[in-house]
């Protein structure tokens, strides 16, 4: 099974990165195949729809959308920036979502987040789910939320919370399931 990952955030040493490298390792180990697209890699200009008439989708977004189309399911790590959706993230899906091709549409999707506040992503997971649910992406309804990042990982990135990998991998678990089905696999 081919799953991509994607981290909505842009820094190097994020908590979500943190937190989508537990996922795909419990992927990996699911047998799972998983592609991470690094948003870092992927600059885009800011969606607009004068640049897409006039030349068309940015070479990066056809590079995006050709990765996305070949995987059977993506999930997503992401923060939560004023209780909504990273503009790099919504960016990249606005982009996406354009042109003759549509790569969200009958995707699995999985949610997770994590931050520093004590609500940890609930205000912006509603957000997310909304977008790929009118991208016709079918959203699992378990989701990873980790409040409190700061006490969950180390200044030096070291995981301190026992619980949280049995938690990621349970998600990984139901959520490769869920591609099963979907997929008839």
């Amino acid at each position: 099974m081919h799953i991509v990952t994607i981290c909505g955030s842009l820094r190097k040493e994020s908590y979500n990165r943190r937190l989508l490298g537990l996922a795909e390792a419990a992927l990996v180990e699911l047998k799972a195949e998983v592609d991470f697209i690094d948003l870092r890699e992927h600059p885009l200009p800011l969606y607009d729809a004068d640049i897409e008439s006039e030349n068309g989708l940015p070479p990066e977004i056809w590079k995006i959308k050709a990765r996305i189309a070949a995987a059977q399911g993506i999930v997503i790590a992401s923060p939560e920036y004023n209780g909504s959706i990273p503009g790099a993230l919504k960016n990249m899906i606005d982009w996406t979502s354009r042109g003759e091709s549509q790569p969200w549409a009958v995707k699995v999707i999985g949610l997770m987040g994590a931050t520093t506040g004590m609500w940890g992503t609930q205000r912006m997971m509603p957000h997310l789910r909304q977008s790929f649910q009118i991208l016709g992406g079918l959203v699992i309804p378990q989701q990873v939320n980790v409040r409190e990042a700061g006490k969950v990982w180390n200044a030096e990135g070291i995981l301190l919370d026992e619980k949280l990998p049995g938690s990621v991998e349970k998600f990984a678990r139901e959520f490769l399931q869920t591609v099963q089905r979907v997929k008839g696999q």
